[in-house]
């Protein structure tokens, strides 16, 4: 019988310290600017709109942490909170496209092609898996 425990790929444990990484820079940015020192707005929206990222920012990192956690331990609901949480990264990114255009894509550039990618590998890695 074979006992060796199955460790995770290294496209898996790259996915799960950039969406950590990205889950911190998340809440350290609504935290910053709950605690009453807000980072410049980057949007050119008004100010409920733009609070209103808040909450559903905070559930999306909620989700990369258990996501990236899961995959790091080869646990099947590390696969779909990954799928889950990047899921609305995707959702915000196209959300801040859609509303800056290509002005912002410096920044939101690099998130797509990582979300789009990293979802890509999951999806075939979950449809292997089960």
């Amino acid at each position: 019988m074979n006992t060796r425990a199955i460790k995770p790929t290294l496209a898996l444990i790259a996915i799960a310290v950039v969406m950590w990484f990205a889950a911190v820079a998340t809440d350290f940015f609504w935290l910053v600017k709950a605690l009453g020192r807000p980072f410049p707005q980057t949007m050119p929206v008004g100010r409920d709109v733009y609070n209103a990222f808040a909450v559903p920012d905070i559930v999306m990192s909620l989700f990369l942490y258990v996501g990236a956690y899961g995959l790091v331990k080869m646990r099947k609901y590390g696969y779909w909170a990954s799928l889950i949480g990047l899921g609305m990264w995707l959702f915000d990114v196209l959300l801040v496209l859609g509303i800056t255009g290509t002005s912002n894509l410096g920044s939101a550039g690099p998130s797509f092609v990582f979300v789009v990618f990293s979802l890509a590998y999951l999806i075939t890695c979950v449809s292997h898996k089960i």
